[in-house]
């Protein structure tokens, strides 16, 4: 039993430097922006986000949007998060829409920011991202960049409710009761 033993140990210590060496490039940026060090993680960011790395080009995004390891600029956050939009990445969709909804200048780069939102809420919404449904949900509530419709208001909310969006559950069950007191008032 003994040598088992030493040979599980042997094998675990050949397969350790092994398992270190897969780490990326991408990896190693993301290690070291948690760390706090962004000159490399941008430089390293910035190389894969132009070599089509759709999580790199996420990342680089929402650094631009706060302004962490490079000027803060909405514009280059939503030029990458289109980039990874653009590849199916459902969180970009939504940064996008929440850009538009409440930033302050990719806002002034479109003609009506409410509707530009109310879009990328939308496509996130479709992927699959309960807070864009939610929120889409509240647009169509408030006719913000869409036209006020509670039915599809409802839809949205439980479109995120199914999905385990607690307050969308909660705001369905509002817009329901408000639409059946509207109903009865006729």
């Amino acid at each position: 039993m003994p040598t088992r033993r030493a040979t599980l140990l042997l094998l675990a210590c050949f397969a350790l430097p092994a398992t270190l060496a897969l780490a990326t490039p991408l990896d190693d940026a993301l290690k070291a922006l948690e760390a706090g060090s962004s000159p490399k993680a941008v430089e390293t960011l910035i190389k894969l986000a132009n070599e089509g790395n759709p999580l790199a080009q996420f990342r680089l995004g929402g650094l631009y949007y706060h302004g962490q390891g490079v000027a803060e600029d909405e514009n280059m956050a939503i030029y990458w998060w289109k980039k990874a939009a653009a590849t199916g990445n459902a969180e970009a969709m939504f940064q996008i829409a929440h850009a538009y909804l409440f930033g302050h200048t990719a806002a002034k780069g479109v003609a009506d920011p409410d509707r530009e939102a109310a879009l990328w809420y939308f496509q996130a919404a479709s992927a699959g991202h309960p807070e864009a449904a939610y929120t889409l949900g509240l647009l169509f509530l408030a006719g913000k960049g869409v036209v006020e419709d509670r039915g599809e208001a409802i839809r949205w909310f439980r479109n995120a409710a199914a999905k385990g969006h607690v307050e969308a559950r909660k705001a369905a069950e509002t817009a329901e009761k408000e639409a059946a007191r509207s109903k009865s008032r006729r």
